[in-house]
């Protein structure tokens, strides 16, 4: 059998996909697999991964192959194969398989996720902790402390602030940081 030509292992293999000729036609055209290893990469792709599917594209090369529109079954072979490896690098580079990639185990990296995800238990003991303290400072700032204070907690801007109390943008600013450091000075007991 190891004598016959590509065309007469290629009409065994049509008779029946599961004939010897299937391994004498894949060794034969392994070096085409070989080549075509050395010029191309596909991440996680070990040597059973190749063989996989070089015989794979080698069945379906043989379904489709027609003598008289290729010259050669080796060359129409090594095309099919070639577009193959393509399809397969493109895949493997989708944006949506690198991220599938790039991801951790909660389970598995569970200490590191508790050490570096926030909780949001605690953020709402902060929120609710700086909220405390903003009420417990207002009784400690002057007037125009406290008209300062709100008018920042409002959203206003310094200028406008000002303008609003019959103060200079300087006066606002010592203000506030009269009032920032009252404030600190109540988070720091």
């Amino acid at each position: 059998m190891f004598d016959l030509s590509d065309d007469d292992l290629i009409d065994l293999l049509r008779q029946d996909l599961d004939s010897p000729a299937l391994l004498i036609l894949f060794e034969r055209y392994h070096p085409v697999l070989q080549r075509i290893q050395k010029q191309y990469f596909i991440p996680g792709f070990e040597q059973a991964d190749w063989d996989q599917e070089a015989l794979l594209i080698l069945c379906s090369t043989v379904q489709r192959y027609q003598s008289g529109l290729s010259r050669s079954f080796g060359a129409f072979y090594r095309l099919r194969l070639r577009h193959r490896v393509f399809d397969l690098i493109r895949q493997s580079q989708a944006l949506k398989r690198q991220l599938l990639r790039q991801s951790l185990s909660l389970e598995a990296e569970a200490e590191y996720f508790a050490d570096t995800l926030p909780d949001q238990r605690w953020i709402l003991r902060e929120q609710l902790e700086a909220k405390e303290a903003v009420y417990q400072v207002l009784p400690r700032l002057s007037a125009v402390e406290h008209n300062v204070f709100h008018g920042l907690l409002t959203g206003q801007s310094l200028r406008t602030i000002g303008q609003e109390h019959n103060l200079t943008v300087s006066q606002v600013q010592a203000a506030l940081h009269r009032s920032q450091a009252k404030l600190h000075e109540l988070l720091a007991e």
